[in-house]
Order: C-alpha cells, then sequence, then structure tokens
C-alpha cells in the first residue's frame, strides 16, 4: 500500500465514510408522509412532488450550487398554492429531522481510527455536503454515534453556502486546521465531489468504497480504501 508522509491533517466526508442511513428509504418515505399531512392529496402524489424538489436539490449541487430542505418544503408547499412561511418552516424541520427519527450508524472502524488520529496529534475536520440533512442535525448524529468528540473543525455546505468541489468548503476546513493543502489528505466516497474537489485544492485525495463503490468515470483517487483501519497503514500509523 503506498504510504503518504508528512501529513497533519485528514478531512473527512461524512455521509457513505463516517456516517450510514439505517433505512434511507424509510427516511424518504417519513419526509413523503410529513408531506401528505401538509397537503392531504396522497403520498403517491407527494413522493412525485418530492422527487421534483429532489431533483432540484441534485441539478444545483451538480452546478456547486445549494438547494436545501427549506427551498424543497417551499418548492412543494408552494405548487400547491401554500405560501404560508410558518407551514414552510414546520415542514422543512419534517425534512431535515427524519433521519433521527429513522437512526443512523458510524460506519465499521470510524471511530476507532479517528481516535487513533487524535493520538498521533493528527488534526481532523468534516467536509460535508448536506441535502434533507442540514449540518445542525448531522452534528447531532454525529455526537450521538461517538464521532463528534474527534472531530476539531465541521464544514457544512448549507453553512458555507458552497458544496464539493468548490474550493470554498475545503479551504475552509484546511483553514480551520491551520494547514496547507499538501499537509492533508480527504476522504470521501464520491469521486466528482470529494476526490475531484481535493486534488483540484492540492490535497491527498483517498477514495472510501466501505459503503459505497463510486464506479462514475469521475476523477479517480490514486488510493482507494475499503476500511478505515487502512488509512492508518497509509499515514504509517498502524501497530503491529
Amino acid at each position: 500500500m503506498k504510504r503518504v508522509d508528512g501529513i497533519r491533517a485528514v478531512t473527512y466526508d461524512c455521509w457513505g465514510t463516517l456516517l450510514k442511513d439505517r433505512d434511507w428509504k424509510g427516511a424518504y418515505e417519513h419526509r413523503v408522509s410529513a408531506l401528505d399531512r401538509f397537503l392531504g392529496i396522497g403520498t403517491d402524489e407527494c413522493r412525485k412532488l418530492l422527487d421534483e424538489a429532489w431533483a432540484h436539490h441534485d441539478e444545483a449541487w451538480k452546478q456547486v450550487e445549494t438547494f436545501g430542505p427549506g427551498r424543497m418544503a417551499a418548492y412543494c408547499l408552494e405548487a400547491k398554492g401554500i405560501f404560508d412561511d410558518d407551514k414552510i418552516n414546520e415542514l422543512t424541520k419534517e425534512f431535515e429531522e427524519a433521519s433521527i427519527e429513522l437512526g443512523v450508524d458510524a460506519v465499521d472502524g470510524a471511530a476507532e481510527t479517528l481516535a487513533a488520529l487524535r493520538e498521533a496529534n493528527i488534526r481532523t475536520a468534516l467536509v460535508c455536503d448536506t441535502g434533507f440533512t442540514p449540518g445542525r442535525v448531522v452534528r447531532q448524529l454525529l455526537e450521538d454515534n461517538g464521532l463528534a468528540q474527534y472531530i476539531e473543525a465541521f464544514c457544512f455546505s448549507d453553512e458555507v453556502g458552497v458544496p464539493k468541489p468548490g474550493s470554498e468548503i475545503f479551504e475552509k476546513a484546511l483553514a480551520e486546521l491551520g494547514v496547507r493543502p499538501p499537509e492533508a489528505v480527504h476522504i470521501g466516497d464520491l469521486r466528482r465531489t470529494d476526490i475531484a474537489g481535493a486534488r483540484s485544492m492540492g490535497m491527498h485525495a483517498i477514495r472510501f468504497r466501505g459503503v459505497h463503490d463510486d464506479e462514475s468515470d469521475a476523477r479517480e483517487a490514486r488510493m482507494i480504501i475499503d476500511s478505515h483501519q487502512e488509512l492508518l497503514d497509509i499515514l504509517g500509523l498502524a501497530t503491529s
């Protein structure tokens, strides 16, 4: 396995890297049901409407822009003639907190590897694109799964205003950690956002495929790992 020296910091993607949904489809259906409570038009029609809203989010994400849960909630309600800010805010909260209701788990080995990095004085940050689940909720989920205690800086696209592969979100993480790009490695599961974004910054990039194997034709990482513990080998921190 390739060895990388001189690393002072590691930045992590969140979903599919540190956390994974127990039931993503269930969380989506939870949001569909919430929408139906507001509109009363049936779950099939609500699912179609939510799919449209998510498509707007996905397109914005690909354009390195944000279209978060508030805008998705507004899209769904306004499409049916509801422009009440209180109702939009209430539905937004339902969208945001569905992952709390259905639950998420830490990816195997994440906590142990983060603890080992802390022991080795390697600084850590989260660089996370948000969809339905905003930074304020992700913080809680990381806390609940025992991971937040090991992360020094939290950079969320809904708070920074720009998702990966935009440079701003990586720049914020590096600035908060006080390191230069060549001194940092980013770990994530997506080629277009995690790998391309980190490499364009001059960071080292590692693709994690322990949860999801991205087979797209976007820019590939020079290093690929299947478990978090492999990072310790790459950084020369593994114990015999």
